[in-house]
């Protein structure tokens, strides 16, 4: 595998770290994407998109983007390998996505080594538990957390308690809705 080919995660988390709610539902994002300026856009989500040519994420992220209907699916054309241990015929792949999505069950290891042997360059991680996984195997070059000004109090947590690495900070941004995004590189681990 080439060694300087890594995932990046771009994800939004309240400051009590998490991404969803127990059932899994984002609506608490709602209200923020409503309050952005025209100044801030999308927050960058267009931009890195579109260095991204393989999107890699968990089945229950896949059965929430999903959800939301095909009107708003924000990936475009690119290739979509959903991180799954269940039968490909058990997840519900749209006729329409059929062609882009494959489901794979591998290591987190093999995944990115068989994206770089099929030619991708830059992957793009999302779903908590396929995040953790990535993160702990090494597999994760860059993180851009996008934190929401709530505290959940409960729900899927972005880290676990086996995600202990350092962080080299890149930047910080804060956009006129109150939501602030770090952006941080995962230097390798010294063993």
């Amino acid at each position: 595998m080439n060694d300087k080919m890594k995932a990046s995660v771009y994800i939004a988390l309240t400051l009590d770290g998490y991404i969803a709610k127990t059932d899994g539902s984002v609506t608490f994002l709602d209200e923020y994407q409503t309050l952005a300026s025209d100044q801030d856009g999308d927050m960058g989500f267009s931009d890195f998109l579109s260095t991204v040519d393989l999107l890699v994420m968990g089945r229950k992220t896949w059965d929430t983007v999903i959800s939301f209907g095909e009107e708003v699916w924000p990936y475009g054309d690119r290739q979509v390998w959903i991180w799954s241990t269940q039968h490909p015929s058990n997840i519900n792949i749209p006729e329409c996505r059929k062609k882009q999505t494959r489901v794979v069950s591998s290591s987190p290891m093999q995944i990115m080594k068989e994206a770089n042997k099929e030619g991708y360059t830059k992957v793009y991680v999302d779903g908590g538990s396929t995040i953790q996984s990535f993160l702990k195997n090494e597999c994760v070059g860059e993180l851009i957390l996008t934190r929401v000004p709530l505290i959940l109090g409960n729900g899927i947590p972005l880290f676990s308690s086996t995600n202990n690495q350092p962080l080299a900070h890149i930047k910080t941004v804060t956009y006129s809705n109150g939501l602030v995004q770090s952006h941080y590189r995962v230097p390798p681990l010294i063993v």
